[in-house]
């Protein structure tokens, strides 16, 4: 009886060596596919989410987003008094809320209003928790108090605003449980704050440029917020994405989740926070970026998940494994 059970334990043992080995040969053969398509000309962090952001040279990439001297991507974010998510699409005004890190603390700043000055990384207490909701997910946030609601009411002249936090251990967003009118390619653990889908929206300068052409008043990318600008390549060369590999030494390697849909959120100016009468670019881009299944919203950029963490900075080689 022993040595049956020794014999079951020594074959199931090796089968799962065999398994694990053959997984390390396919993803070795997979990623010597990668080819080098640019390199990272911009990364952009949005502490607060669909306000203004911050340019950097380097960052700390998590799999929740990226990450600089104790802020995050989209760690906080403004909400209805029942917990729904606000953003520009809502609230154009915001686009005007300057965002800047000092020591311990997060400033913010908007035409009229004196300086919001908030902790970074509050201590995480229970009683000021509330459910939130961005798009489908319930999403556990913490209320960062009366000061910072009156502060964004009296700014946007709205009733009932509230400023929420996603600080420390705090529960994170599982992307994979988005649901979607397509497949959600996101796979468990692939987590994030409170981004619209995941943790990082990657865009491609060339393409940028090829609706500039098609456009009489041209955009930059503060139009459309991406973590990641990537120079070098073809334009909408991202459509053929699967995976990218970003730096030599120690490198990240990102699964390309799929196309992001575009909104009305596009036709606000950056520099005015006001909607453009034209609805532009949206209107341009809808008229040769719109595929099946995204309906009737144009796409441009894409979605991305992290699988392992490090540093990402500009200048770093970006290399893609294509569809």
């Amino acid at each position: 009886m022993f040595d049956d059970k020794a014999h079951v334990l020594l074959a199931l043992s090796a089968a799962s060596l065999a398994r694990w080995l053959a997984s390390v040969w396919s993803s070795r053969v997979r990623r010597s596919r990668f080819v080098r398509v640019g390199e990272v000309s911009e990364l952009n962090l949005f502490p607060v989410k669909s306000c203004q952001g911050i340019p950097l040279q380097k960052a700390r990439a998590e799999v929740t987003g990226l990450e600089s001297d104790g802020l995050h991507d989209r760690q906080w974010m403004l909400v209805r008094a029942n917990g729904d998510f606000l953003s520009q699409r809502h609230y154009s005004r915001m686009a005007l809320v300057r965002v800047s890190s000092h020591r311990g603390n997060i400033h913010l700043d908007a035409p009229e209003q004196p300086t919001l000055v908030l902790p970074k990384n509050p201590p995480v207490d229970k009683s000021r928790f509330m459910m939130t909701r961005v798009w489908g997910l319930r999403v556990l946030g913490m209320d960062c108090g009366d000061e910072a609601a009156r502060w964004f009411q009296k700014y946007l002249e709205a009733e009932g605003v509230r400023l929420v936090v996603s600080s420390g251990s705090m529960p994170k967003k599982d992307s994979s449980e988005e649901r979607k009118p397509w497949e959600n390619p996101a796979q468990p653990g692939d987590m994030a704050l409170f981004s619209d889908f995941g943790g990082y929206l990657v865009m491609n300068a060339a393409s940028l440029n090829a609706l500039n052409e098609r456009l009489e008043r041209k955009v930059t990318f503060r139009t459309f917020r991406p973590n990641i600008v990537i120079s070098g390549c073809e334009s909408f060369a991202e459509d053929c994405w699967d995976e990218l590999r970003i730096g030599d030494t120690d490198p990240m390697f990102f699964r390309i989740l799929d196309p992001c849909t575009r909104c009305i959120l596009t036709t606000v100016n950056p520099d005015t926070g006001e909607r453009n009468k034209d609805r532009q670019p949206l209107e341009t881009l809808k008229q040769f970026r719109c595929f099946p299944p995204y309906g009737s919203d144009p796409i441009f950029g894409v979605n991305a998940a992290l699988d392992n963490t490090g540093t990402i900075q500009v200048g770093d080689p970006v290399y893609a494994l294509r569809k």
